[in-house]
């Protein structure tokens, strides 16, 4: 099951890593639909980070860790509205809530502390959506497009 998880991380991660690139290639029009579907993409990656809490050991699951739950979905939900608003803000708010999400988990899931596999695709996942976002920032404040 590890295994499984790790592969579909890293293809996850692949559709972050084709957003941040189309920029770079294509016109601006179709540049910022890019970015803008990288971002409501990340929104949902982080609500459903957030849901995936509930599923964890009910030994473990308090309500203090459900409530963190529903905070990780609302910011998840918001990174989607503030995408439509103000696309480096909602970039900055998705950098945010994937490297708290990945600081939460690391802190309270035992799967995580457990399965070394699992917590390095983890980490080198979170760092790499986070270039991205990083590259996409770069492309939206790039004084040459």
């Amino acid at each position: 099951m590890q295994e499984t998880k790790v592969t579909l991380i890293y293809s996850g991660l692949s559709l972050f890593v084709f957003l941040a690139l189309v920029p770079w290639i294509v016109d601006m029009d179709l540049a910022l639909i890019s970015i803008q579907v990288l971002a409501i993409f990340g929104g949902v990656v982080v609500a459903f980070l957030g849901g995936l809490i509930w599923g964890w050991d009910d030994q473990l699951i308090t309500t203090y860790k459900l409530w963190y739950a529903i905070g990780f979905s609302i910011l998840g939900f918001g990174v989607i509205l503030l995408s439509y608003s103000s696309l480096p803000s909602s970039l900055i708010l998705l950098i945010i809530a994937l490297q708290a999400y990945l600081s939460f988990e690391l802190s309270n899931s035992d799967y995580y502390q457990n399965n070394i596999k699992y917590s390095q695709a983890r980490k080198l996942t979170t760092n790499l959506v986070t270039i991205c976002c990083i590259t996409s920032l770069a492309f939206i404040y790039n004084p040459y497009t």
